[in-house]
């Protein structure tokens, strides 16, 4: 099938969602280009079909047999929800009147930037009819989001999908993760962000899993440091925590922040390198090679920005907060930067966290020491940064 849109000129609505600062565009196009947009978008993902659990009902596939062949009958399918997430500059001077401009800017933006976040399965069963659709024009409706903050596209896939049939929370936010991984790349200085294929494993501070970044981003908005991102999102109310966090303009540049602290300390400490022994907190890099320890400080500091989930801050007050925190952080860094290598290690004081977090370990060994770390950081929170030693961290579970 040969379809060159660029050319043909389709009627195109734009407007603007001031909520949350994006375009909506609705337009339609070809199977073909949509197709191939698809691909664009999950290349490096395994396929759309990844995006959402399995349909594993005989009803769920008899569903979706239906659709395929009402899509090979012409039907025409609610529309596709795109998103784009574009660099501040090139937002800025958006200006889209036809399906010209939109196709213009589909083939100039980088594919890790466009992501599907609402129409998967429609999507899925759109791939299994493209061999009778080939010789067609047929078209399908499809709606931009475009935006120069990755919180607003999270935002209204979060709204999209509330009510609908649950996503596994984890995947619903991987759907977009490139894009909050290019933002995180490009405001975080010093951080190397591996990927599950990349095969390489942490060997200095400042390296984390991309996995692991998505978990600090759920936990981060829902100020929560137990999130089971395994299971489908049944609590509606960890939901409504995320949707009123992405709804803020600087949620995600805020993230980025705490998470530069992170790293910060994280290289800061890897200077501390004794012989290796047979314990798990052993050298300074170990503490954040830890991912408990990663949501305990990224949940410590969330809660002390936004108030408890149900206790929301005013965001002067909150923003005051950060201040404080960054403030008194980098005091601790700058302090970290003028010790030797000895005494970063009697700062970390890991022969005290290994004792005790081995002593008091019960139940569940991954949510209690998310609980741990948790505790534990809220005391270098509540104490302003200004310790002679973590050991009140460690001894305050």
């Amino acid at each position: 099938m040969r379809c060159n849109v660029v050319t043909t000129a389709r009627a195109v609505s734009v407007l603007k969602d001031a909520r949350v600062n994006c375009y909506s565009v609705m337009t339609t196009v070809p199977v073909g280009v949509y197709l191939k947009l698809v691909d664009n978008a999950y290349e490096t993902r395994g396929g759309i079909e990844g995006q959402r659990e399995p349909l594993r009902t005989t009803s769920a596939l008899r569903i979706r047999k239906r659709m395929v062949e009402d899509i090979e009958a012409g039907a025409v399918l609610p529309p596709v929800v795109i998103g784009i997430v574009l660099p501040s500059t090139q937002f800025k001077r958006l200006d889209i009147r036809s399906q010209r401009d939109i196709m213009h800017l589909l083939s100039s933006v980088d594919p890790d930037r466009i992501s599907i976040i609402d129409g998967m399965q429609r999507s899925t069963a759109i791939r299994e009819a493209n061999n009778a659709l080939v010789e067609t024009d047929y078209q399908v409706r499809v709606e931009f989001w475009i935006s120069d903050k990755i919180n607003s596209l999270l935002y209204r896939m979060l709204v999209l999908n509330t009510g609908q049939v649950p996503w596994n929370l984890r995947r619903q936010v991987e759907v977009i993760f490139n894009s909050v991984t290019k933002q995180i790349e490009e405001s975080v200085d010093n951080i190397t962000i591996l990927s599950v294929d990349d095969g390489k494993r942490r060997t200095k501070g400042g390296v984390f899993q991309a996995n692991d970044l998505i978990e600090l981003f759920l936990v981060f908005g829902a100020r929560k440091e137990k999130i089971d991102v395994r299971k489908e999102l049944s609590d509606e109310y960890t939901r409504l925590d995320l949707i009123e966090a992405t709804s803020e303009e600087g949620f995600t540049d805020r993230f980025c922040e705490v998470l530069s602290l992170l790293v910060e300390l994280d290289i800061a400490f890897d200077a501390y390198k004794p012989d290796a022994e047979d314990a798990r907190f052993q050298k300074g890099r170990d503490l954040f090679s830890s991912q408990p320890a990663c949501v305990g400080f990224v949940t410590a500091i969330a809660l002390e920005l936004f108030g408890r989930p149900g206790a929301e801050l005013a965001a002067d007050e909150s923003a005051m907060r950060w201040g404080k925190i960054k403030r008194t952080c980098r005091a601790l860094l700058s302090k970290l930067q003028r010790m030797n290598a000895e005494a970063i290690g009697k700062f970390l004081h890991l022969n005290t966290l290994s004792e005790t977090i081995v002593r008091t370990k019960s139940g569940g060994v991954g949510d209690f020491e998310r609980e741990y770390f948790l505790k534990a950081f809220q005391v270098m929170v509540d104490e302003r940064f200004r310790l002679d030693s973590m050991a009140p961290c460690w001894r305050a579970y």
